[in-house]
């Protein structure tokens, strides 16, 4: 893969444990691309994405969307810490809210979601729950660009994951997860050559 000049400047956006976000970081140091993981965002005081930050040196920001008012303001904020550590590209890496369209709009082209399914089948909550629920023989994740519609925006790479006999939510979602470390640095790339070649 080729590398970026100026370098690539990422922001990850995390709800949750944050081995998506972990996962990124290391590929991209494992490999000359010219690419900075910049900032992280939480939501969440307790969000454990926090402590890979800090095991990574990467700074981070805690923007509780309890601490404001309406969704457009905690966007704001969120907006302005991007825009501090010049960010280019935006990854919502397991961030478990819906984000309003002019936050979209601000970064339109700029903003890639990880999802547990091969989308375009069970958007939104519980994917892995749905696929369970419709005895599927395959599952998987989508790398996908963010517009107005959940998990509508253009795929970027997908990976297949089969579903066994003695599945549950928690050993399906495990090997979700193992596909999901694998292709994201990889999505997200992509997402960053479509930007710099427009």
């Amino acid at each position: 893969m080729e590398a970026f000049t100026p370098r690539l400047e990422i922001g990850v956006m995390a709800s949750g444990k944050g081995t998506n976000f972990e996962a990124l970081v290391n590929t991209y140091r494992s490999y000359d691309l010219n690419i900075n993981i910049s900032i992280l965002i939480v939501n969440k005081a307790n969000c454990e994405a926090i402590n890979r930050a800090k095991q990574l040196s990467i700074p981070y920001l805690i923007l509780d969307h309890k601490d404001f008012d309406t969704r457009e303001d905690h966007e704001e904020e969120i907006i302005k810490a991007l825009s501090k550590y010049n960010v280019e590209l935006i990854v919502m890496a397991g961030w478990m809210r819906i984000v309003t369209s002019k936050f979209i709009d601000t970064y339109e082209g700029r903003l890639v979601n990880i999802h547990p399914s091969l989308l375009p089948s069970f958007k939104g909550m519980n994917a892995v729950e749905q696929a369970l629920k419709a005895k599927v023989y395959i599952s998987g994740c989508s790398v996908h660009l963010v517009n107005s519609r959940v998990d509508s925006g253009p795929i970027l790479i997908q990976a297949a994951v089969p579903v066994l006999d003695n599945d549950n939510n928690s050993s399906l979602l495990v090997r979700i997860q193992e596909q999901e470390h694998r292709i994201l640095p990889i999505g997200v790339y992509l997402a960053a050559k479509r930007l710099r070649l427009k």
